[in-house]
């Protein structure tokens, strides 16, 4: 079925946007984030890019292959005028095909290549009509543009070049979830050297059902405060539309304060709606874990630790059961240098 602009949004805002006033000064950019998720084919992965104002994008393919990761990312000129797309790396590219209804990415690569097609599940929703204070995502950044997230539904093909399963073809027919913000990134320098610890900090599952999709943003160590004093937003998507939820939980196992919380590979959600119904999430089976190439500026400096974990989710009031990414992620960094 065809979809709208949600509210507060326009057609153009499917494509690359424009700073704000001293915007400039810092590294701003559109970031695109889309899902695949397919146990059958044995498939897992995020692809993930961002459009910057300094004359840059960076392009990633972060797949679990047969339990296997395998990643593929670049880095290429671009000119500094908000445009519509396709943007290509010469080997990956994203197209907006119809706003809000359809968008295709390909990679040709020599470890493995795709031609997927991902088109609207549910409608879109704008982060900013989250309740009950609008998108959390503004605390964090003066320079905050605007953040919509949707169900989505993927099919084509993906081709396997190396390991045993070198020469495979598997079809990909999944749910998906995708991300699209524009926002300032990593405006504030870093310590000089970091801090030996470990411990979650946020949390944002897409969870992908039969007849609904969840997505949420908050901060585990906000589980207890009350939505007017934390940061959290999300929605539910059906048939009928996307509404925001109004508050959310989050577990997380393992999480001692040692690194293991870092290959997490359980997580437990309990979503409030405004009309007071509870829906309490598990996963049930881990498929993997692929982690973001977070950079400002400096390729060298890791800036954050973003974890996208695979799973299998059952909705425990109902029985429901689905697929779907919990990201998380774990503060401070790990190793801060990548060389």
């Amino acid at each position: 079925m065809p979809f709208q602009a949600p509210k507060g949004l326009i057609d153009d805002d499917e494509y690359r946007h424009a700073g704000r006033e001293g915007s400039d000064k810092v590294l701003f950019g559109d970031t695109l984030w889309v899902s695949v998720v397919d146990p059958v084919a044995g498939i897992h992965g995020v692809n993930h890019m961002h459009i910057t104002n300094k004359g840059y994008m960076r392009f990633e393919a972060l797949y679990v292959i047969d339990g296997v990761r395998q990643y593929y990312g670049n880095k290429v000129p671009v000119s500094l005028d908000p445009d519509r797309g396709p943007w290509t790396d010469g080997r990956m590219t994203y197209e907006v095909v119809v706003p809000w209804e359809h968008i295709r990415i390909t990679l040709r690569w020599d470890k493995f290549s795709f031609d997927l097609d991902f088109k609207g599940r549910f409608a879109p929703f704008n982060y900013d009509n989250s309740l009950p204070t609008g998108d959390p995502m503004k605390l964090f950044d003066e320079f905050y543009g605007g953040h919509y997230e949707q169900a989505m539904s993927c099919t084509g093909t993906f081709e396997i070049h190396q390991g045993p399963n070198a020469g495979d073809i598997r079809n990909i027919d999944c749910w998906s979830h995708r991300d699209h913000t524009w926002t300032s990134r990593f405006a504030k320098p870093q310590d000089w050297e970091v801090q030996d610890a470990h411990f979650a900090a946020h949390f944002w599952p897409s969870i992908q059902l039969p007849d609904r999709h969840i997505n949420v943003f908050a901060l585990y160590f906000q589980n207890e405060k009350d939505p007017m004093e934390r940061s959290v937003g999300g929605f539910v998507s059906d048939k009928d539309g996307s509404r925001p939820l109004l508050n959310a939980k989050g577990e997380i196992a393992p999480n001692d304060g040692s690194p293991s919380v870092r290959d997490a590979n359980f997580f437990r959600y309990e979503f409030e709606m405004p009309d007071g119904e509870i829906i309490h999430v598990k996963s049930t089976k881990h498929h993997g874990t692929i982690k973001l190439w977070l950079r400002a500026e400096n390729d060298l400096e890791n800036r954050m630790d973003c974890y996208e974990a695979f799973c299998d989710f059952e909705v425990e009031e109902t029985g429901e059961v689905g697929t779907g990414t919990a990201e998380y992620s774990v503060m401070p960094v790990y190793p801060q240098w990548t060389a």
